[in-house]
């Protein structure tokens, strides 16, 4: 076993199952393609909802036909207020406008078909969608996609922040995003537009060369941990393993060494993260798993993640 990535895309034999299936990121410009943004009541796929779903549907680079539709869950749709303040969405307007979650995600995965897809920042709305895709047995959400957001760095690559409303001032473009599926899928679209008029041969280079391929086994040499770890999710973090993981032991060091974090063999008043097996939580045997919930129930900001969920960040960190 070994873990890699390959074209943004994390590769574990034996342990691919526990990550989401989804397509290969291919950056460049399209003339026919799906533009996708969903808003939701926060940024984890496993907590949060989706409350509104956006789309465009573009041929040769023109609009024809659009999707925009509220989304109804049955058991609970409160929205935290400072979302309804930016966005308007609200938990009266999604009970009384909203498509119930069933026929919406069918919808939309129906509306998105085989195209490839397009998004600013779109791995975070594929991870929403395609977990809704799932739950409901619908097509998986493989398709390839392009990510505006990187073409955006790569223009921008002097530049700090590049969000949606960074690169539509510097364009003139707007002042103020609305933060809403449509809308926000329209003014995505006049970002890439804008992109490809301006576009030259370097600014793909290097959009390409940011697309993730590594090993993450193996020792890096130190130029590629300066430019590779700087977005690691396990910078300077101190981190315990237990439990029965399906992944290699010493692999997984490796590779969290790679990525800036530091192996403990003991949880500790410093330990920031406790990885154990899928089926480990509940289990009363592991000394460092009990340690560690003895320690969050005094304070300490200690998280315990099971195998896929910590696969699962491996793989958004891959793709970013």
């Amino acid at each position: 076993m070994s873990i890699s990535i390959m074209q943004g895309v994390l590769n574990i034999p034996g342990a691919q199952d526990k990550i989401r299936a989804k397509g290969i990121e291919k950056p460049g410009f399209l003339d026919n393609y799906t533009l996708i943004d969903v808003e939701t009541t926060g940024l984890s796929p496993y907590h949060n909802r989706i409350t509104e779903m956006g789309a465009l549907k573009v041929r040769h680079g023109e609009v024809i036909a659009t999707f925009s539709e509220l989304v109804k869950f049955p058991d609970s749709n409160k929205v935290p207020a400072f979302l309804t303040k930016l966005n308007g969405i609200d938990e009266e307007a999604i009970e009384s406008k909203g498509m119930p979650v069933d026929q919406a995600i069918k919808e939309y995965r129906q509306f998105i078909g085989s195209d490839m897809i397009v998004g600013y920042n779109v791995n975070f709305d594929l991870n929403f969608v395609y977990d809704l895709t799932e739950k409901y047995h619908l097509p998986v959400l493989s398709n390839d996609y392009v990510d505006v957001l990187r073409l955006a760095r790569s223009f921008y690559n002097q530049e700090t922040h590049n969000r949606l409303i960074d690169c539509m001032q510097r364009m003139g473009i707007a002042e103020s995003q609305e933060h809403r599926g449509l809308d926000d899928c329209l003014d995505t679209k006049k970002v890439y537009d804008n992109l490809r008029e301006n576009f030259t041969q370097t600014h793909m280079l290097r959009a390409h060369e940011s697309v993730k391929s590594l090993d993450l086994t193996n020792e890096w040499p130190d130029i590629v941990k300066q430019t590779t770890v700087f977005r690691s999710p396990f910078k300077n973090k101190n981190i315990v393993l237990t439990g029965d993981m399906v992944l290699d032991t010493t692999e997984l060091e490796n590779a969290i060494k790679n990525l800036g974090g530091f192996v403990q063999e003991h949880v500790d008043d410093y330990t920031n993260y406790v990885f154990m097996g899928d089926g480990d939580f509940f289990r009363t045997d592991l000394v460092e798993l009990n340690r560690a919930k003895a320690l969050k129930k005094k304070g300490q900001k200690i998280s315990t993640w099971s195998e896929k969920f910590f696969l699962s960040v491996l793989d958004d960190w891959a793709r970013s």
